[in-house]
């Protein structure tokens, strides 16, 4: 089991989610995280190609100075 340190606030919030909806703070923690993860899931599938395409523009560039350098 993972166990996670949250800001004040966010504890508070839960815990009034929590009385409110009369379910368990974990269950609201759990819920919560089911609906986020998949969303940032794929944001970070985006970012992580664009990573890779970063890398491979630099790589490229970087090579192709070692080239103009063998060259002179």
């Amino acid at each position: 089991m993972l166990k996670v340190s949250v800001p004040y606030d966010i504890e508070n919030k839960i815990k009034q989610i929590s009385l409110k909806r009369k379910m368990t703070e974990s269950s609201i923690v759990t819920n919560a995280l089911k609906y986020y993860l998949p969303l940032i899931e794929e944001d970070l599938e985006a970012e992580f190609e664009l990573w890779d395409v970063l890398s491979d523009e630099a790589l490229i560039s970087f090579e192709d100075k070692l080239e103009k350098i063998k060259i002179k």
